[in-house]
């Protein structure tokens, strides 16, 4: 809720008029160069340009194309040859005529000739088509040959228990889906966590000039008060000591100015790193924040953030879907430990023609078949690598679950500190800001005492100290309380949201 004490130094419409004096302070020299940007445009920017942010965005397409790769398991695969092939044979006259032949040289050629198709179906059965010719021709020292043969058919293999079923067929393609999954949304964390940098830093920009402004009134107020010591000490009503402590008091303001205008170059490059893919793309210009949100009361619920924050927060979601990928791991590998039981079956046409219309013939009439039925059975003696690998996979289950259920302590944790530190925050904006009207009343008094000769330069000195001390500790306050509000969108998971942020294609 608003205060009525807030200061007139941190009210926005002065901010404006401030921000090109103070970078001018911060560098020693004025500049005209000013970036004015609110918290969405350096949210944009951060999507569209963090260098870190484009790298994380690549995961998720990678993990897409591990889907398709693991898809792959299915297609077929058609492969070809064919063959030229010569042989000789000699033999000698009396080895003709021992065999009773009168052929002394043969000489065939074949040209060979294959095709096949084959591939995996998704209840784990394998599937063979094939196709093989040969066409053989050839002369003898008495007559001339030629003969076609061949054969084509389909053969099939069924696993019965082991790698039998659509669900253990097709785990590495599940695996490979719900890695996408928790790509995607480790790259949703990722933007979110960013999101909470970049808001963070930019209120910790907005703490930083209005620190700094903080720090140059009070350095007025200390070249105030020497000025008017020293024309008292010129009348005679004032001792040099009170101006001496004077001059001391406004080395003192004037260093804090010096320190906090750094800050403010600090705070710039921080958020020029998240926002920037080169800092060097703003150069020399000054960062103007334009916004400056009230410190109000808003409604919580540690309930109803802790529901939430278990439904939609992308870390969560990424350990739940690790575990899931976990499990079809495990099932797969009970599956394993079952012995090979195949049904296999094939079935082929034969031709053989001295002619290749002949043997298309005989081919195509289906009276030279050839077929088989029959069950092979493979069983692993010990089988200890399959039983290995089945523990080792419920074990790590075993851990993911826990590693769950840790995480979803860690959430409830987190999102009621989150509240809290946003209840704590909002009574010390109050506190504080009580703190410094009081300061500046206290600083008021001292100054008249000191015109009516009742109080001296230390006090109004020590006054003033006071007051640039819980002007800095409300300026704190408020950054700290709207940084706590971050802190709670990104425990709940709820910060693209609160920010109008969908990742689309678009980031």
């Amino acid at each position: 809720m608003n205060s009525p004490f807030r200061p007139t130094f941190l009210k926005p419409h002065l901010v404006g008029a401030a921000l090109l004096l103070v970078a001018g302070m911060a560098r020693g020299q004025v500049t005209n160069q000013a970036r004015s940007l609110t918290l969405q445009e350096c949210i944009e920017r951060a999507l569209e340009n963090n260098l870190e942010i484009r790298s994380q965005r690549i995961t998720p397409t990678i993990q897409t194309w591990g889907v398709m790769g693991a898809q792959g398991v299915y297609d077929p695969v058609l492969s070809g040859g064919i063959n030229n092939q010569s042989t000789t044979t000699w033999l000698s006259s009396s080895d003709a005529q021992g065999l009773g032949t009168t052929n002394i040289t043969q000489r065939t050629r074949s040209w060979l000739t294959s095709a096949d198709l084959s591939g995996k179906l998704p209840s784990g059965a394998t599937y063979d088509f094939s196709a093989a010719g040969d066409h053989s021709y050839g002369n003898s020292s008495s007559n001339s040959f030629s003969t076609f043969s061949g054969d084509t058919g389909v053969t099939l293999t069924q696993p019965l228990l082991k790698n039998f079923g659509f669900g253990v067929n097709a785990a590495t393609i599940r695996i490979a889906r719900e890695n996408r999954t928790i790509a995607i949304q480790n790259f949703v964390q990722f933007v979110m966590t960013t999101i909470s940098s970049v808001a963070n830093a930019y209120y910790e920009l907005v703490y930083a000039i209005e620190n700094h402004k903080s720090a140059v009134e009070t350095r007025e107020l200390a070249r105030e008060l020497l000025d008017q010591n020293r024309i008292q000490e010129r009348v005679g009503t004032m001792s040099p000591l009170d101006v001496i402590q004077a001059e001391a008091g406004v080395a003192e303001s004037e260093q804090s100015v010096i320190t906090t205008a750094r800050a403010i170059k600090d705070n710039e490059n921080t958020l020029k790193r998240l926002i920037c893919q080169q800092i060097s793309e703003f150069g020399s210009a000054t960062l103007v924040p334009v916004d400056y949100p009230p410190v109000q009361m808003i409604a919580l619920d540690v309930a109803e953030s802790t529901r939430r924050a278990l439904e939609i927060r992308a870390d969560y979601q990424s350990a739940y879907h690790a575990l899931e990928s976990q499990n079809i791991t495990v099932q797969f590998n009970r599956n394993q430990l079952w012995p090979e039981v195949n049904l296999t079956g094939t079935y082929n046409l034969n031709g053989l023609g001295y002619s290749f219309s002949s043997f298309g013939d005989n081919l195509t009439s289906t009276r030279s078949p050839y077929w088989n039925v029959g069950v092979v059975v493979s069983v692993p003696l010990g089988n200890r690598q399959a039983r290995a690998n089945y523990h080792t996979a419920k074990l790590d289950a075993d851990q993911l679950l826990l590693s769950l259920k840790s995480l979803e302590q860690n959430i409830v944790v987190a999102v009621d500190d989150a509240v809290g530190h946003v209840e704590t925050n909002l009574k010390s904006v109050e506190a504080a800001r009580a703190a410094t009207r009081l300061a500046q009343e206290s600083l008021d008094a001292e100054k008249k005492k000191l015109l009516a000769g009742t109080s001296t330069t230390f006090l109004v000195l020590q006054a003033q100290t006071t007051l640039a001390t819980q002007r800095s500790a409300q300026i704190r306050a408020e950054a700290d309380y709207h940084e706590s509000l971050v802190a709670l969108d990104l425990a709940e998971g709820t910060i693209l949201a609160k920010n109008n942020i969908v990742l689309d294609e678009k980031y």
